[in-house]
């Protein structure tokens, strides 16, 4: 390049040179030298340093092209290894990612698990106590009942030590005295009890046991020939001695009589006098 250079630099001298032999040659013929001088070196053609010139050039152009090829060498290696860098450096982030990913995967499914047996623990805890409740509850009843069954013998217990007789779920009181059975009934009342009512064959022949005449709490008062109990439930099952009730209107009142008899029941006047058993109920 520094020849190129030197080669350009006596171009210009020469032609500053013919410059000053124009401007000086008074001579037609020097004129005309000098003319052919000029275009010569102007040209290049027919002087020592033409060639010299041209080589410098195509020694300029080969340096510069070099030059060029040289840098577009250097920028594609530092192409290729700004790419190569940054594809190897994407690679282990994304290395890095798909670790951190499988990590997070599995974290959550040790959670998951954790989850799941927390769950089906929780449920067994839950059906526990449903079975806790269940037999809390149970035995609350249980308890309830045990404490019913405890105050029932215990006014039994009470009431045997007045005189009272416990049968089935209810206490009996049979009188020592005689009278109607409106009076009767009246004693009851006062006893917290009421003219025994009979409900099934077991009380019937409870009843007959005593072997006296006793008001029960029978009557067709109301309506001739419809007997009722004093609960006010009509009589569906009867235990009448034979041909009873026969009294018609003057015979309103039910008694035990024929107590020999399984059928002991007998219709009576109500004012007659007679003994009488109060029923008191123990479990409601």
């Amino acid at each position: 390049m520094d020849q190129a250079y030197m080669g350009m630099e006596d171009v210009s001298g020469s032609n500053i040179k013919l410059r000053r032999l124009v401007e000086t040659s008074e001579d037609n013929s020097i004129d005309d030298e000098v003319s052919q001088t000029v275009q010569c070196e102007t040209t290049g053609l027919g002087l020592p340093g033409s060639e010299f010139v041209k080589k410098s050039y195509c020694r300029a152009a080969v340096i510069l092209l070099g030059l060029l090829c040289l840098f577009l060498l250097i920028g594609l290696i530092t192409v290729v290894f700004l790419f190569t860098q940054g594809k190897s450096q994407w690679e282990m982030e994304t290395e890095i990612i798909h670790e951190l990913y499988d990590n997070v995967t599995s974290e959550r499914n040790q959670l998951q698990t954790s989850y799941n047996i927390l769950t089906t623990k929780q449920d067994q805890l839950q059906t526990s106590y449903n079975n806790l409740v269940k037999e809390r509850d149970q035995l609350q009843k249980r308890l309830e009942d045990l404490t019913t069954n405890r105050d029932d013998l215990q006014r039994k217990l009470q009431y045997c030590q007045e005189n009272w007789v416990a049968f089935s779920d209810s206490l009996y009181h049979v009188s020592s005295k005689q009278k109607s059975w409106e009076e009767s009934r009246r004693d009851c009342l006062k006893k917290g009890s009421d003219l025994m009512i009979i409900n099934s064959r077991e009380e019937q022949n409870f009843v007959n046991q005593f072997k006296k005449h006793l008001w029960i709490g029978l009557t067709d008062s109301e309506t001739e020939g419809t007997w009722k109990w004093l609960n006010g439930t009509q009589m569906t099952t009867s235990y009448w001695n034979s041909g009873e009730p026969n009294g018609g209107r003057t015979e309103n009142c039910g008694q035990i009589k024929a107590y020999d008899s399984q059928n002991s029941w007998n219709d009576a006047p109500c004012s007659n006098q007679h003994f009488w058993i109060c029923e008191k109920r123990v479990s409601q």
